[in-house]
């Protein structure tokens, strides 16, 4: 038997690669998971929820959660063992993708789902113009599904992911359901290509994921401004070969996303 420790990092790291290194594991294992992700490891023989991060927490590796799971370690060691077999995966794993399914049905229908992320982390990343963009899908007569959870998103007009008891799952019903989600470079916009879902991708300049400036944890200073979407990360996550379009210059430009939404939707 395989255990597997959780993993509380970043959605679009989790997504980009310890989703897909746990899926490649073979034989029998069980996945320690926050609550409400159980739809990310359908491999898994088991699944063990454990207490979810609060998002200011979240960084991109075990060592930045290294007491929680040593903690885990510790009480799976007594539940299951000295046979057993503890794993922490790293980047460089092999990696298998799956179009993930919701553990929990929800009813969701939509045409459009919005991802309106909103983080104390690297805040400048965050698409001022959701709640506008939203407002105006409606008014069009769109039916608009947001996606994520309450403490990174902002609260759009729509129907919302976490108003539901499991967001995770209300958002890939979601996806499924409508024929394009709109998103910045976020973890979001991961979990569209992993669930093979037509994607419209909002970015400054020429595909630059934010105007900045980039600011790290500490609050310094580091560039004037955001890198190129790492667009390679997209590709390698696409396996269902699914629509992918960078809207350039789209950041000040919140007609061109409306118009190009509504292109999709009609």
């Amino acid at each position: 038997m395989k255990v597997i420790l959780p993993f509380r990092g970043e959605l679009g790291l989790k997504l980009y690669w310890h989703v897909p290194a746990v899926h490649a594991i073979a034989g029998p294992k069980v996945v320690y998971v926050e609550r409400g992700e159980r739809a990310l490891y359908p491999s898994a023989r088991g699944h063990i929820e454990v207490e979810r991060r609060e998002d200011d927490d979240r960084r991109n590796h075990y060592h930045r959660d290294q007491d929680f799971v040593d903690q885990t370690e510790a009480a799976a060691r007594e539940r299951f063992g000295g046979d057993a077999e503890y794993l922490r995966p790293d980047q460089k794993w092999p990696r298998e993708r799956f179009v993930p399914q919701p553990a929990t049905c929800a009813d969701v229908e939509c045409d459009v789902v919005v991802c309106p992320r909103r983080r104390n982390y690297g805040a400048e990343k965050n698409w001022p113009e959701w709640f506008d963009f939203t407002e105006r899908l409606v008014a069009e007569g769109v039916s608009v599904f947001a996606g994520g959870v309450a403490d990174s998103s902002y609260h759009v007009p729509c129907k919302r992911a976490w108003e539901y008891d499991r967001p995770l799952d209300a958002t890939i019903e979601a996806m499924h359901a409508a024929k394009v989600v709109v998103a910045t470079d976020a973890g979001l916009a991961h979990l569209a290509v992993l669930c093979g879902r037509p994607l419209l991708m909002i970015t400054h300049g020429r595909g630059l994921v934010a105007p900045g400036p980039v600011i790290d944890e500490q609050g310094q200073h580091m560039e004037d401004r955001y890198w190129p979407v790492k667009m390679e990360r997209y590709k390698e996550g696409n396996h269902t070969g699914s629509w992918i379009r960078l809207l350039e210059g789209a950041w000040y430009d919140p007609a061109l996303v409306l118009r190009e939404t509504m292109e999709r939707v009609r």
